[in-house]
């Protein structure tokens, strides 16, 4: 029987079998994208990307057997944050108040100023647990921390990568998380893409009179511009963390380039 590792090539059995089905009974065909989202919520996965970062970390909460751990966990101090979504290469504040957060900074000075940043479903919540977070978060150095009278801290942080999150917890009186890494495999060549989307970014930005990084004219990988320019753009939470969970570097950019299009 298979497992969740075939996930792809159950899509693709689904899709042959439902069109074949709507060839008979001249009913509604059902895409290859869409046989994918079908098969990820079997999996009880959100979509595609998220079932497809899952299957590369082997993280345990999938609803099947459990995944081959390809790799031991690696546990980091963690910081929940609400209404942002962090991506690779960024630098920016963040102000902490929550006791099991600065606890977590403390343990992250005690060891290399490396905290994992979880993005959780719903800001409002003051004690996340690990299914209150979202799949994919970041591994960011901390390069900053300024303490105020009123016991809450500005931390200045940097993105280094993207993490899968196999267990969030906070039991011991801090936050931490373990994460696997991710990879987004070769750095593919889409120069008609991102010289495209570059220059709609720079339209977007001269429009809303954001500074568009000149490095972007240096930049050859569509992964790091999509998550240069993910970074600026103004969008919804939930398209921010699609973005961050898509780990295909063209599907990405070719995604963060049609909501500029859209007009976002």
């Amino acid at each position: 029987m298979r497992d969740f590792r075939d996930a792809k090539a159950m899509a693709q059995t689904l899709r042959d079998s439902l069109s074949a089905k709507a060839l008979k009974d001249k009913t509604v065909t059902v895409s290859h994208s869409e046989s994918l989202e079908l098969v990820s919520k079997m999996f009880g996965a959100a979509d595609w990307n998220t079932l497809s970062a899952l299957i590369q970390a082997g993280r345990r909460a999938l609803t099947t057997a459990a995944a081959p751990q390809a790799e031991p966990a690696r546990t980091y101090p963690a910081m929940p944050i609400r209404d942002l979504v962090p991506f690779p290469s960024a630098t920016f504040p963040l102000f902490v108040g929550r006791p099991k957060t600065i606890q977590a900074l403390d343990h992250a000075f005690e060891r290399q100023r490396e905290v994992v940043l979880v993005v959780q479903k719903d800001s409002a919540l003051d004690e996340p647990g690990f299914d209150d977070v979202c799949e994919i978060g970041v591994l960011a150095g901390i390069l900053d921390l300024l303490p105020f009278p009123d016991v809450t801290l500005k931390v200045m942080v940097q993105v280094h990568r993207r993490v899968a999150i196999r267990r969030f917890f906070g039991e011991t009186g801090a936050y931490f998380a373990d994460i696997a890494d991710i990879s987004e495999g070769r750095i593919p060549a889409a120069p008609e893409l991102v010289e495209d989307a570059v220059a709609r970014f720079k339209i977007y930005a001269k429009a809303r009179d954001i500074g568009a990084p000149p490095l972007l004219d240096h930049i050859h990988d569509p992964g790091r511009i999509a998550d240069i320019i993910s970074t600026h753009v103004a969008l919804p939470l939930k398209d921010k963390q699609d973005l961050l969970t898509t780990l295909d570097p063209v599907a990405r950019l070719e995604r963060v380039h049609a909501l500029m299009e859209t007009g976002h």
